[in-house]
């Protein structure tokens, strides 16, 4: 019988970096969603032609998905890398 204390998920090598990336990945979701609300609020104060805005919506949907796929992908690969559980936010890069 030994002294040592079974590693538990937190405590895996990796887990900490895996915490901080899924923070970068939520810090950067709510700014996307930032984004689309000031959007929204130009658009109800008719600062912006519907032209304009359709347009600037379709830029922050791409911009904000290949950002948000960009972190993702550092999640598993690190995921990969350390042997931990999917870190994954596939399929919600746009929810918090």
């Amino acid at each position: 019988m030994t002294d040592e204390l079974p590693i538990v998920e937190e405590d895996k090598p990796g887990k900490a970096e895996l915490e901080r990336l899924k923070d970068e990945y939520r810090r950067k979701n709510k700014a996307l969603d930032a984004e689309r609300e000031l959007l929204e609020e130009a658009v109800r104060e008719r600062r912006y032609s519907d032209e304009y805005a359709e347009e600037m919506s379709r830029r922050i949907e791409e911009n904000g998905r290949e950002m948000l796929d960009e972190v993702q992908q550092r999640i598993d690969a690190h995921c990969r890398a350390y042997g931990l559980k999917d870190g994954s936010f596939s399929g919600t890069w746009h929810e918090d």
